[in-house]
């Protein structure tokens, strides 16, 4: 086998890795967005949507022969380890005829996504990875092994062909609730030739990434509610189900209701049969403020009847999420129909805004920030991160004993022989032989 990391060996975000097997046939594991431009700055709105001949001309997808809509299709299958924009965000630019394989999860969380949020658009052949069995794509092997990240259902991808096995970690941790997955792992994957391993914190400040661990987010939460006698707004993905559940717990605790509004809600459901912990709004103690953009995305897919069995659920309504502050905690993102929602609480109260996202993404100019910079609110940062730390990373190394470890989604590629042995940092668009690794 072939392996070329076309972009992610020396950055996070936008990970592309191709194999080809001795046969000719290649497959490629997660095509995803870069998180931002060269310089540093957000991409324009709309970007992911461009024409694919301007984005590959333009560097932002990666120029691979055969791979998109303007050729003969050269590719056997896309592989998606989870569903961030990072990993899949440029996925529906490949060739219709090229099957985009991921679990059950991830293409439930792309196809919210597509409903929910402008500009997300999905592959036009997606198809179900299982957990219990590897498929059978052309002359490989590909398995999706369960590990735990903030994506729901994230996989790392076990590749077989002429007798060498690759596992790809996609992202991963060992700190979330799911800790018996990274524990797992080794187990699971057997045997290995190469493992393309995620290094994301790797040369980073530890409080960059929060508190150690997911029950220290749901403990802290818990204290801050049970003092804390006003609203609180915790600011976190939607697609972070951990939270939402630590968020949830924590109301129980804490003797409050969960506000969620209508995405959140539609997501949790969609992943009710993966994760039987993902609070659903028809629970004791859910209820789901509405938003009126998301009921018309409801609306629109022909789902009012759900829209309506939330509302009967559980509705709240802005004035009484001001009259019963104590009673609520409300999980939100950090969009403008928040926003909206804090400039009518703080007529009368002012609200305590809880940052359960990465550090970094405070400091970007976004609607939440802004407007806690101009109402002199110090939002409260508890977040854990979903990468697992450097120490475990060299464990699992440790445990797996790969003959090659190659650095993906890492800053600190270099810095990676510090911790593990066994290293060897390629270059993006480097094509190197699985066997002189």
């Amino acid at each position: 086998m072939i392996l070329t990391i076309h972009r992610g060996a020396h950055q996070i975000g936008g990970s592309c890795i191709e194999l080809r097997a001795n046969s000719g046939e290649r497959i490629l594991l997660d095509l995803g967005m870069p998180l931002t431009q060269p310089n540093g700055s957000d991409w324009p709105r709309g970007t992911m949507t461009r024409p694919s001949q301007e984005l590959r001309a333009g560097g932002v997808l990666p120029d691979v022969d055969g791979l998109y809509d303007d050729s003969k299709p050269e590719f056997s299958a896309v592989v998606l380890s989870h569903a961030h924009l990072d990993h899949h965000g440029l996925a529906h630019h490949i060739h219709p005829d090229v099957p985009v394989y991921g679990s059950r999860g991830t293409i439930e969380m792309l196809k919210a996504s597509s409903l929910f949020i402008p500009g997300i658009a999905i592959p036009a052949d997606m198809r179900e990875l299982p957990f219990d069995a590897a498929v059978a794509i052309g002359s490989f092997a590909v398995r999706g092994i369960p590990v735990d990240h903030a994506a729901p259902d994230s996989r790392a991808l076990l590749i077989e062909a002429d007798g060498q096995r690759i596992l790809y970690s996609g992202d991963l941790r060992a700190h979330g609730h799911q800790r018996h997955l990274f524990d797992s792992l080794p187990e699971m994957a057997g045997p290995i030739d190469v493992l393309i391993l995620e290094g994301t914190t790797v040369g980073q400040a530890q409080e960059a990434h929060g508190f150690p661990n997911e029950s220290d987010v749901e403990r802290r939460l818990s204290d801050l509610l049970k003092s804390n006698k006003g609203l609180v707004v915790v600011i976190a993905s939607g697609q972070n189900i951990d939270r939402a559940i630590s968020v949830y717990h924590a109301a129980l605790k804490s003797g409050r209701e969960l506000v969620i509004d209508p995405y959140q809600a539609y997501i949790l459901m969609k992943l009710k049969d993966i994760c039987h912990e993902a609070p659903q709004f028809d629970w004791p103690s859910v209820r789901v403020k509405f938003i009126k953009s998301h009921v018309r995305k409801l609306k629109d897919a022909g789902l009012w009847g759900l829209a309506c069995q939330m509302s009967r659920a559980g509705k709240v309504m802005s004035e009484q999420l001001a009259s019963g502050a104590s009673e609520f905690v409300y999980l939100a993102r950090s969009s403008r129909a928040t926003v909206a929602l804090l400039r009518f609480l703080t007529k009368t109260a002012r609200p305590t805004v809880v940052w359960s996202l990465w550090r970094g993404y405070l400091k970007k100019d976004s609607p939440v920030s802004r407007f806690c910079y101009e109402h002199g609110i110090e939002p409260v940062l508890i977040h854990s991160g979903g990468h697992a730390h450097p120490e475990d990373l060299a464990g699992l190394v440790n445990r797996l004993r790969p003959k090659a470890v190659v650095p993906i989604h890492t800053e600190a590629a270099s810095q990676f022989a510090d911790i593990m042995s066994n290293v060897r940092v390629l270059r993006d668009g480097e094509a190197v032989e699985i066997t002189s690794l």
